[in-house]
């Protein structure tokens, strides 16, 4: 299977700081892979390394194999949209995308009505971009993504303003480009649970760093169900816990909130040996492990730190 994205030892420093570290990466042919990480975690700033907004401070990117001397031909076979995309605020969508047809040397004219079909903006050729909500400009800047029939697609938040109906409709679209066109897609997004249905792999980020990388299958693996209590007092539950099961995996949230991850078929001991020790449990419940709180686990803080 062929390596459309490779990179070797990626480092990138701004002054100060180091975004990007020893950045080892492979996105194979037909993947979507979802690159998962709070903000500042290094995903932007990844994303526009590959798209060559930004140059790396060290490391080495192949895109299709190409090495950095012939890195602009290969990004011709790979579609971009890294923040807000830039369109011309009195151009209707057509003349827009008429615009980037001739820069880019996209033959059929045909292809601009198809990609607008794609993404649902049909209906709305006519109106002015800076009419658009952005959920709408999200939408155009798929379109011309799509524009040029790419292999690859560099997705950033792509959902971004979307509505859950809007954010349900892309999904399906990028799942029928992977599944029907075999079209590869490297994304991220803060709305985990949408990555969940849509990726068969995650790159988790954190400083910087890879921390894991996972397939679909194995991830759906590890997350097994999980005890979520609620009690009235968190740090003596805490102690109980440890005290009582010496492997407890566990953590605290807001509210009283305590999710345990293992010992989890059983909760009626743990509920009870609560009660005994006057701890006043509010709710208890089973529930599946979901992204974010791999995610969490994983990371720790919250989602969009």
């Amino acid at each position: 299977m062929e390596n459309v994205i490779r990179t070797y030892q990626l480092n990138k420093e701004f002054k100060e700081e180091t975004a990007l570290q020893s950045f080892d990466f492979a996105l194979q042919q037909g993947e979507i892979c979802a690159l998962i990480g709070k903000n500042g975690a290094g995903k932007s700033t990844f994303f526009k390394m590959l798209s060559g907004q930004i140059a790396p401070t060290n490391g080495e990117i192949q895109l299709f194999g190409k090495t950095k001397n012939e890195h602009a031909r290969a990004r011709q076979r790979m579609g971009f949209m890294i923040e807000e995309p830039k369109f011309f605020g009195d151009f209707t969508a057509e003349q827009n995308l008429e615009y980037f047809r001739i820069q880019r040397g996209v033959v059929e004219k045909a292809r601009i009505s198809e990609v607008l079909k794609m993404v649902g903006l049909s209906e709305h050729t006519k109106k002015k971009f800076h009419q658009y909500s952005m959920g709408m400009k999200q939408r155009l800047g798929l379109a011309l993504c799509l524009l040029s029939n790419p292999d690859c697609l560099v997705l950033d938040e792509p959902t971004n303003g979307l509505d859950p109906e809007g954010i349900n409709e892309i999904r399906r679209l990028l799942l029928e480009l992977n599944q029907e066109r075999q079209i590869t897609i490297l994304i991220s997004s803060h709305i985990l649970s949408e990555l969940q249905l849509l990726a068969n792999r995650f790159v988790f980020i954190h400083d910087g760093k890879m921390v894991e990388d996972i397939s679909k299958t194995d991830l759906e693996n590890k997350c097994k169900k999980q005890l979520k209590i609620k009690v009235n007092d968190s740090a003596k539950t805490s102690q109980l816990l440890e005290r009582t099961f010496r492997d407890i995996d566990y953590r605290c949230l807001v509210d009283g909130w305590i999710i345990i991850h293992s010992h989890v078929d059983q909760g009626a001991e743990i509920n009870a040996l609560l009660h005994r020790e006057g701890i006043s449990v509010s709710e208890v419940m089973v529930e599946d492990v979901t992204l974010e709180d791999y995610f969490l686990k994983l990371v720790g803080g919250t989602a969009n730190d």
